[in-house]
């Protein structure tokens, strides 16, 4: 008696039970051996349930349970019923589900079904479901939608290439294209509503797809675990690089909190070094403390104590909420710990943005008062649809660079898009025309006096000469980003580049550059054939304006090059391949300085000092 309860309380799964029913036989042949009793009348022998996935082994394996477990539990729920006769209709759970559906499973004791499939193969965030908790619902109904349901396909899939090993390589074939679709969307920045539109064209393609992995929740699942893929294989190369150089560029947001974007230089024994994003850190505030507090993290986050480990050699900080005076209190507050730490020139891909928030302020009110007109100009377009249509019409260029700009009130600075500058240049005939035609038309008589403001700024002669001028100081800057940017551009000659930018700004205090040596070519008492206006008092207040600029330009180009860091920098000209001499005995002498320097500034680091060490006792 003690058994059959004992047995009543398990679940009703197929093999468990014939498992029971073959040890209490061999136990009961033990028995008997022991005792020497005569051997019992041959019995029906009970059947065996083999470890298949096919569902017909499976309804098999559920047919093998014995008719008095059925009847007790019969028995039990008869019980269980009796008392709610006179309410509502209690449902129970018929024993005949077992052998339609091969995945449900019964306990009489809780009174509950579930899926044995899902119960042991779902995902931690799905283990919610009642068909894994347990179920009360003895409908078939519910059954059958749960047999259906996504969750129940893809657990049975992992159930199967358990039980068929064989199996796995093929799903694995066929997973690794979704996951080459997933890849491209978010690499693209694609919305993750075109994977299944990309799915399917693969499928088209007569290659094989998984159909349950299909929806934007698995497309984003495939994108985490590609990002924890690629995070996790970074952060093995960094912790296997000798040393690391460390990129910082801030950026402010008028929505969102200051941050600042860490990426990392490392070095392998496969080639040159790599650059690679570390993390986005949010800044508590703009300042130096700030800034070593999200080195912290971002560091922490992959294991790593720079402080303590001593593996960071160099550093570049920019961006639009880094000043000078910030820059360099974050290099001497790091040197503190790092002293042989050198801070490499970093330039932004636009570094005329930074240019035209240092200067300006009063005394270069003037570049306000551009940018103001400016962004009325394209505003007053912008954001009228006919107006939009005329000037597309009359400023194809002018107008697509209005379209791409969008926000105009957004932008940062608009007399710094070279690109809107240069379509200003080309269609400003066109412009002016137009704006005549709307300043005389007195039906509207709001819109022809914004017009008339807008032909005073465009008629007078600083104005224009001030753009002809801001394109010849931005075109020297976006050469100095560009090189900045080339793969081939060695620390040696970061310098270099810089001093140069300086010198060509200083050159166009003295002379007129490209575009104002155009501007100048062109204009004849009137420009193409428009008379502009205040032309004695511009031309000597333009010069001041000019030669300011140019002066703090260079002063905030020159900041950028560390005195601590430049004979270092300078001396890193022996790994330039380029300029090493022909001649072999030339070449055993050349720049022995430079390496003596070099060595005696990084003799200091105690990782190299070890290694130097080890190296001197071998």
């Amino acid at each position: 008696e003690g058994e059959v309860a004992h047995g009543q309380t398990a679940s009703y799964c197929a093999n468990c039970l014939v498992l029971q029913e073959k040890v209490r036989q061999l136990q009961e042949e033990l028995d008997r051996l022991k005792a020497n009793l005569p051997a019992p009348d041959p019995q029906t022998p009970v059947p065996t349930v083999m470890d298949d996935t096919s569902e017909q082994e499976m309804d098999s394996a559920d047919e093998s349970l014995t008719n008095e477990l059925l009847a007790s539990t019969d028995e039990t729920l008869k019980a269980a019923g009796a008392g709610g006769a006179g309410g509502r209709r209690i449902r129970r759970f018929k024993h005949e589900w077992l052998k339609k559906f091969w995945f449900l499973r019964y306990s009489p004791t809780l009174n509950e079904m579930w899926c044995h499939v899902c119960r042991q193969y779902t995902v931690q965030s799905s283990r919610t479901s009642a068909f894994i908790l347990g179920s009360k619902q003895f409908k078939i109904h519910t059954i059958k939608l749960h047999a259906q349901s996504n969750l129940h396909k893809k657990c049975l899939q992992l159930y199967k290439l358990r039980m068929h090993p064989e199996k796995t390589e093929e799903m694995c074939r066929n997973m690794t294209l979704l996951f080459h679709v997933a890849y491209h969307l978010a690499s693209e920045g694609r919305p993750l509503a075109d994977f299944r539109p990309l799915a399917e064209l693969l499928k088209k393609c007569d290659l094989k797809i998984v159909d349950q992995y299909l929806n934007e929740g698995d497309c984003q699942t495939l994108v985490h675990h590609i990002g924890r893929s690629l995070r996790e294989d970074l952060f093995e190369r960094l912790r296997l690089s000798p040393f690391l150089s460390v990129i910082m560029d801030g950026r402010t947001d008028e929505l969102l909190a200051d941050n600042v974007a860490v990426y990392v230089q490392y070095v392998t024994g496969e080639g040159p070094a790599h650059t690679e994003f570390l993390s986005l850190q949010e800044l508590s505030s703009v300042t130096v403390d700030g800034y070593v507090q999200a080195l912290d993290r971002a560091f922490g986050g992959i294991g790593i104590k720079w402080k303590e480990e001593k593996v960071m050699v160099g550093l570049g900080v920019n961006g639009a909420n880094v000043t000078t005076g910030l820059r360099a209190g974050l290099a001497v507050k790091i040197r503190k710990t790092l002293p042989w730490l050198l801070c490499v020139p970093c330039v932004l891909h636009r570094p005329h943005l930074e240019v035209l928030d240092a200067i300006s302020n009063k005394e270069l009110s003037c570049l306000e008062d551009l940018e103001n007109n400016l962004k009325q100009l394209l505003s007053f377009y912008r954001y009228s649809p006919k107006l939009m249509c005329e000037l597309r019409v009359t400023a194809a260029t002018l107008c697509e660079e209005t379209e791409f700009l969008g926000d105009i009130r957004a932008v940062r600075w608009v007399i710094g898009e070279q690109n809107v500058l240069n379509a200003l240049i080309k269609d400003y005939l066109e412009v002016v025309a137009h704006l005549k035609e709307v300043s005389g038309q007195p039906q509207k008589a709001e819109a022809a006096a914004v017009a008339l403001a807008l032909l005073h700024f465009l008629m007078d002669y600083q104005s224009v000469k001030l753009i002809y001028f801001l394109l010849d100081v931005i075109a020297v800057l976006a050469r100095l980003a560009f090189a900045f940017q080339g793969e081939a551009l060695l620390v040696a000659h970061a310098d270099d580049k810089v001093e140069e930018a300086i010198e060509e700004i200083s050159r166009l205090a003295e002379a007129p550059g490209e575009y104002l040596q155009e501007f100048e070519e062109t204009f004849q008492e009137n420009f193409h054939g428009v008379p502009l206006k205040n032309l004695r008092v511009a031309e000597a207040k333009f010069n001041s304006i000019r030669e300011k600029i140019c002066q703090r330009t260079q002063l905030i180009l020159a900041q950028r090059l560390d005195s601590n860091s430049r004979s270092v920098i300078r001396a890193s000209q022996v790994f330039d391949v380029a300029s090493w001499p022909q001649n072999e005995e030339r070449l055993r002498s050349h720049c022995e300085e430079e390496i003596l320097h070099i060595y005696k500034h990084f003799e200091i680091m105690p990782s190299l000092a070890i290694e130097l060490r080890d190296r001197k006792s071998t």
